[in-house]
């Protein structure tokens, strides 16, 4: 009996290896950060842009490594404390799992950023003459703490708020009333939608965006590794939209978080030893609707406006899930805040897909959606409009693939 509970409680050996060998972890990744910050430095001295391609992969590389140490702390305080989640009713795992992946990467991407916040202009006056413009920008890091500290103030609130949530449930109420006071440190710190609308309407289509995205990872949190992968892509993409607009900074804070969310995913991908909970979900849907709002899209004399449209199809993925499973459970008659199984990726599992094969789908057509947004500040208001309708057509085919998966299903059980 005694060796029966033993083989139930035994990790995957990843899992195992990754928590008795954190020391080992963190002193080869030091060593791969310092070997990629000495040739970003000698690419800096000439000037090349590969340099800044090299600090954000130092950056992604640091906050992996340092995430994967905090996820495994905390899922040895999960399972030390019983935060369990427990199988029962819909769930689809067959043992407790610990609830605290949230403990570990949120708190991981918060020192991150307060650490690159206090250490910036240190670093800067210790470079070389040779490495102006790279001290140029880290003194301007300074300028933006205002904005940063917004930033984790709103997903502190978050995190604490799901913490709460996972040991004693909220109501939905009293979370949706949370995620709109999240929004206001944003507002007072100047992080709004501005786009050709009055400071009112920027500020409450803010709130209303903030509020939607962080409900639609935390709905999309109902399949190992489903939300993580799509918001890590997500990081990428985003990543991507604001570097090619020319931003330096902000790729560097996103690909910070998608680190994170890599160590989380060492963890989570099935079979999961380790949920992300509420305070995991809710703090991820937060910052994905931060990030999105704070890239500029737009300028005067673009070839169109239609780049404001960038962050709808960036987010397309999460919000067809939460769109399509209201309408779905509004049809049958359900309440739309009770937990079901009609989610995206439960119907990919209906139509045959496996649990691991429905994430990767799902992470793979965010980064179809996304790749296909980047092209619209490129192009004239013709050709963006044709890139919008594909869009369209992309979810189109996928909704007509489920229907005839359905209901091929329906006839199979018919016969017999």
């Amino acid at each position: 009996m005694l060796q029966q509970r033993a083989r139930r409680r035994r990790l995957p050996a990843i899992h195992v290896f990754l928590f008795h060998h954190s020391s080992l972890i963190i002193h080869h990744s030091k060593h791969l950060i310092l070997h990629l910050w000495i040739y970003s430095v000698n690419l800096l001295e000439k000037g090349t842009r590969v340099a800044w391609l090299l600090i954000y992969m130092l950056v992604f590389v640091a906050a992996l490594g340092f995430s994967t140490v905090m996820c495994a702390v905390a899922r040895a305080l999960g399972v030390r404390f019983g935060l369990l989640d427990r199988p029962s009713g819909r769930k689809a795992h067959a043992r407790p799992v610990a609830l605290t992946g949230g403990w570990g990467f949120v708190p991981a991407f918060v020192i991150l950023v307060i650490f690159g916040l206090l250490a910036a202009g240190p670093i800067a006056g210790m470079l070389p003459a040779s490495l102006d413009q790279l001290a140029h920008y880290m003194r301007n890091i300074a300028g933006v703490r205002g904005e940063a500290l917004a930033v984790l103030s709103g997903v502190a609130l978050m995190f604490v708020t799901g913490l709460i949530d996972d040991l004693h449930p909220l109501g939905p109420r009293r979370k949706l009333l949370v995620q709109i006071v999240a929004t206001f440190p944003l507002l007072a710190a100047g992080i709004c939608i501005h786009g050709f609308l009055p400071t009112p309407i920027g500020w409450i289509l803010t709130a209303m965006w903030i509020v939607l995205l962080t409900n639609s990872f935390n709905l999309l949190d109902n399949m190992d590794g489903l939300s993580a992968s799509v918001a890590l892509v997500i990081c990428v993409v985003l990543a991507l939209a604001a570097a090619a607009g020319g931003e330096r900074w902000l790729p560097a804070l996103f690909l910070a978080f998608g680190g994170c969310l890599g160590g989380f995913l060492l963890f989570n991908f099935h079979p999961a030893s380790m949920f992300m909970g509420d305070s995991g979900s809710l703090s991820i849907g937060y910052l994905m609707g931060v990030f999105s709002i704070m890239i500029t899209y737009y300028v005067p004399g673009d070839k169109s406006a239609l780049p404001v449209l960038m962050p709808l199809a960036i987010m397309g993925v999460p919000l067809f899930d939460t769109l399509s499973v209201i309408y779905i459970r509004r049809r049958l008659g359900k309440p739309i805040m009770v937990g079901d199984r009609n989610h995206f990726s439960h119907r990919l599992l209906a139509i045959g897909f496996g649990v691991r094969q429905t994430a990767i789908a799902i992470a793979l057509l965010t980064g179809a959606t996304g790749l296909l947004a980047l092209p619209l500040r490129l192009l004239e208001i013709k050709w963006a409009l044709l890139h919008l309708f594909g869009l369209v057509l992309l979810f189109t085919v996928i909704v007509m693939l489920e229907v005839a998966g359905r209901r091929a299903r329906e006839s199979r059980n018919g016969t017999d």
